[in-house]
């Protein structure tokens, strides 16, 4: 069967929230970065983490917490976001798609997650890109077609995957969804006590 899984960006230095927002705490208690996971985790046929040098003890509680997940250190992730995209790429081979996700977004739907899922394996073009969109504007997650795993491994710079959507602008299909959680990401302190 063909499977999906979840590339998760967490490599980021969080130059904007001030210290590291991955272990900051929303008004759950609950960490922003684990709090994503337990979101996408249970979803997605297996989930991997994309982190920096230095965060090997995050991993080790990661990996303890959640089955099917794998954390990978991104080298060079403090270059940008399309250094951890392109070091994460490297890990999704097996994958029939992957959806590029981002580790400070806690407020997606589930069910959203599993529309995107169910529309990209059922959906007519042959090899989409497909981005959800609330409101007429897109979000994440997107999710990659493996036929261009080798173009996501490619990147550089802070610009994530959108050079990949640029060039193949006939595959973007986008999906409607009715989940303002697919723009909200925690950027800032006060963005913690933010709810949907």
């Amino acid at each position: 069967m063909a499977s999906v899984g979840a590339l998760v960006l967490a490599g980021g230095a969080g130059r904007r929230f001030g210290s590291d927002k991955r272990i900051a705490q929303l008004g759950s208690g609950k960490t922003v970065l684990t709090a994503t996971l337990e979101i996408l985790n249970p979803v997605f046929a297996q989930t991997i983490v994309v982190l920096k040098p230095g965060d090997e003890e995050l991993a080790e509680s990661l990996k303890a917490a959640f089955d099917r997940l794998v954390c990978t250190f991104a080298l060079d992730a403090s270059l940008g976001m399309g250094h951890s995209l392109a070091h994460g790429a490297a890990f999704v081979g097996q994958w029939y798609g992957a959806a590029v996700c981002l580790g400070d977004m806690p407020f997606i739907q589930p069910a959203s997650l599993q529309r995107l899922i169910d529309t990209f394996l059922t959906h007519e073009h042959p090899s989409p890109i497909l981005v959800p969109n609330y409101n007429n504007r897109p979000g994440h997650p997107v999710i990659f077609h493996h036929k261009y795993f080798e173009a996501l491994s490619q990147l550089k710079g802070d610009q994530g995957a959108r050079r990949v959507i640029d060039q193949h602008r006939s595959a973007v299909q986008p999906l409607l969804l009715a989940d303002p959680g697919i723009h909200q990401d925690i950027d800032r302190p006060e963005d913690l006590a933010s709810t949907i």
